[in-house]
């Protein structure tokens, strides 16, 4: 079995190690599992690329891209990979061991869902200087296991500067793709002071990627009748 992990980056030197490293770790949870682990810097200016070099090797596919943001870096990602089953992880997130383990096995025992998401818990970085959310469902790009059959049938992420995940996923459900939940607690969220939802902007993005989701689902049309 064979998962393309996409690793979109933006001066990411502090954080992506770790990240990194929660990838290489699961297939130690499934025997077999082959890994495909692409790193997209997103125009970095601190030493990303170079620690991607030096500390990983030929362990990681590293691609160089300008500044367009994250659902550029996504696409570029998406455009390499070679692997049936895709997954996301933000460079500053974490998987915990199984993830990748859990999901595959999920999708293998519901050949009918495209999608599946897990559990996820918040922390903060540093210790007590944001609030985070508990343990939940997660319904964030971290969280994913997809089959290529999804991008296939929903496109690459909308060009927006946030919001891409969230509009994607709702292109999905317009499409009738359907996901399931693993509900073990498998991804941890960093919240901190770079994190994309803080920045300048950000509900003009968000604005911008309900806007594309508003444009496809017009020109679809009738969204299927639910029996």
């Amino acid at each position: 079995m064979k998962v393309s992990v996409i690793v979109p980056v933006l001066n990411g030197e502090r954080f992506l190690p770790a990240a990194l490293e929660s990838v290489l770790v699961q297939p130690r949870q499934l025997p077999g599992l082959e890994l495909e682990l692409i790193v997209v810097d997103n125009g970095s200016d601190d030493g990303t690329v170079g620690l991607v070099e030096q500390a990983f090797g030929d362990r990681v596919q590293l691609v160089q891209e300008p500044c367009r943001g994250i659902a550029h870096a996504r696409n570029a990602g998406l455009a390499l990979a070679t692997a049936p089953l895709i997954a996301f992880l933000d460079a500053d997130d974490l998987w915990r061991p199984g993830k990748l383990a859990l999901q595959c096995r999920w999708l293998a025992a519901h050949p009918e869902q495209a999608l599946v998401f897990c559990h996820g818990d918040e922390f903060s970085d540093p210790p007590g200087a944001f609030p985070c959310r508990p343990a939940q469902p997660l319904l964030i790009a971290s969280a994913l296991l997809a089959r290529r059959a999804a991008f296939e049938a929903a496109g690459p992420f909308p060009p927006v500067a946030s919001g891409e995940f969230i509009a994607w996923i709702g292109w999905t459900k317009t499409l009738a793709l359907a996901s399931g939940l693993v509900p073990e607690l498998l991804v941890r969220r960093r919240v901190h002071a770079s994190n994309t939802t803080r920045a300048a902007g950000a509900l003009r993005d968000y604005a911008a990627a309900m806007h594309w989701l508003i444009q496809r689902r017009r020109s679809h049309g009738p969204s299927p009748a639910t029996p």
